[in-house]
């Protein structure tokens, strides 16, 4: 629970060139087995992106994939949601991480992509 909000604080105070001394450990919680762990790692990286922070991690696809296939249905779901806006701009990889998930999941994504679709 500690390293959890630890991580989620750090990435609100780093600065762009602090991301990049912080990157091993923030892809050593990715692919974590403590799902609060993982889950605060990725959604901490989606602010990274959001904030102009993390071009640094729009080379984690290898630990994003690896969350993807983690049992827990809430870290899936936010390596979904990271995936997809590492992987935005290309439609075609998109649209085969969506035909990947399982149905469930599926919809999330569906959805996900329409809003950030009519946010643009």
């Amino acid at each position: 629970m500690y390293r959890a909000n630890a991580t989620r604080v750090l990435c609100r105070i780093t600065d762009a060139q602090m991301v990049q001394a912080i990157e091993r450990y923030l892809k050593q919680e990715i692919v974590d087995r403590n799902p609060y762990v993982a889950s605060a790692a990725l959604t901490s990286a989606q602010s990274l992106i959001l904030y102009q922070k993390g071009d640094v991690v729009r080379r984690w696809v290898n630990e994003v994939g690896k969350a993807m296939e983690q049992p827990n249905k809430m870290v899936q779901l936010h390596a979904l949601a990271l995936m997809f806006m590492i992987k935005q701009n290309d439609k075609l990889p998109v649209t085969k991480m969506i035909q990947q998930v399982d149905p469930i999941e599926r919809a999330y994504a569906i959805c996900h992509v329409h809003v950030h679709s009519i946010g643009r």
